[in-house]
């Protein structure tokens, strides 16, 4: 497998967190616009710096079987942009799944999609209450650009906890998903996921392309806990209320070897626990905002979710933090009208940033990572975001 370029070039606390309960008539809609139309918009800065020669053509020209490259680029344009990829959009199930659940998955893969030119794989997770629906922005962004995106739906802890008839929210029942059980699930439910498209790859001619060996895994909130744990973090956690125990040693160890970098939308982490994010050392990177808390269902702050990019180990850990950034705009939703400005701003840049990542360490890019080292992302970021990287080839 090629080297992963952010690692080595130089040398889940993860709560839902959900709008305070006082709040819940104004989510309804937000979790609702999590099936609108994604967005795409537009702008990539070139580095002016090079990486060696050397390293390019190894990357150009390593042996074995064709990779699929990012698509040149030129100029200003790219990484912001829709991709040059059409893309096939289908839902299916995982029958017989942890605990004998079925799991919903969507996928977006990239067309053409052949065997011929293997494309990374990259996992969503929803948060809190959430659906196969959630992450679409982000999905829609990196399939057009030549990776295959899976979102997980986690029965449970999905949106047949709120659904109580048509058209209804029962704030009280997102209770009912916060516990130790459904933090196992949800791990349980990546690894089952990556078992059946292996199996499924043979027999399906729309996942030919699937390179198993280039897995991303992300998600958002509860996701992102997920995203921690099966990363390597020393405890399971889930969302809890501020005065209960939302942790626990694992009965074994639950990070899962094919995961090769992943990103938490809206990670936390607490107290004693942060020491456990230590554990993780493949590439991580933390999306959240100074907007981004926990309302009276966890009381978790955004200094918690700024805590563990800070607990990550050096040499591995980025930060992409936004001054307007709250909760449900990291779902990857359509911008909210009381929002737009806002909203537009932040996941034009999610996606880009986020996209400079997959390329760097799924695609081994040595632009994409020259990008983020350089002062590509302080081009696009307003008064009071920031990027921060402690990544040994992003400093």
């Amino acid at each position: 497998m090629l080297p992963r370029l952010l690692h080595f070039i130089a040398n889940s606390q993860v709560l839902l967190i959900m709008p305070s309960l006082s709040a819940s008539k104004r989510l309804v809609p937000d979790v609702n616009r999590q099936h609108a139309a994604d967005l795409a918009a537009a702008s990539w800065r070139v580095a002016a710096q090079a990486a060696s020669i050397g390293f390019v053509l190894a990357l150009l020209f390593w042996s074995g079987v064709t990779r699929s490259q990012p698509v040149a680029l030129s100029g200003d344009a790219g990484l912001f942009d829709p991709g040059p990829f059409a893309l096939e959009r289908f839902d299916d199930d995982l029958v017989d799944g942890p605990g004998g659940r079925t799991l919903p998955l969507r996928l977006r893969v990239p067309a053409p999609c052949a065997a011929a030119t293997p494309r990374p794989v990259i996992l969503f997770s929803h948060g809190l209450g959430g659906s196969k629906a959630g992450g679409a922005r982000w999905g829609e962004h990196w399939a057009s650009h030549g990776f295959v995106v899976v979102h997980l739906q986690h029965p449970g802890s999905d949106e047949s906890l709120w659904r109580t008839g048509p058209g209804t929210f029962d704030p009280a029942r997102l209770r009912l998903g916060m516990t130790a059980e459904q933090a196992v699930l949800r791990v349980r439910d990546v690894a089952a996921v990556l078992d059946w498209l292996a199996g499924r790859q043979a027999r399906d001619p729309r996942l030919a392309c699937l390179d198993l060996a280039r897995v991303g895994m992300s998600g958002h909130s509860f996701g992102a806990q997920t995203t921690q744990v099966v990363a390597g973090q020393g405890r399971l956690i889930w969302p809890a209320a501020a005065n209960q125990p939302g942790s626990a040693a694992p009965a074994a160890p639950l990070r899962d070897p094919r995961i090769s970098a992943a990103i938490a939308f809206s990670p936390a982490i607490r107290g004693a626990d942060e020491t456990s994010v230590a554990a993780i050392t493949l590439p991580f990177m933390v999306i959240t905002g100074a907007l981004d808390d926990g309302g009276a269902l966890t009381g978790v702050t955004p200094a918690m979710r700024r805590a563990v990019y800070e607990k990550l180990p050096s040499g591995s850990a980025c930060l992409l933090w936004f001054a307007e950034g709250d909760h449900m705009v990291f779902n990857g939703g359509a911008p909210r009208a009381a929002r737009q400005a806002a909203d537009a701003h932040v996941l034009r840049v999610t996606a880009g940033l986020s996209l400079a990542f997959w390329r760097a360490t799924l695609h081994n890019d040595a632009r994409a990572a020259v990008w983020l080292s350089g002062d590509g992302p302080r081009g696009v970021l307003s008064t009071g975001d920031a990027f921060e990287s402690r990544m040994a080839a992003m400093r």
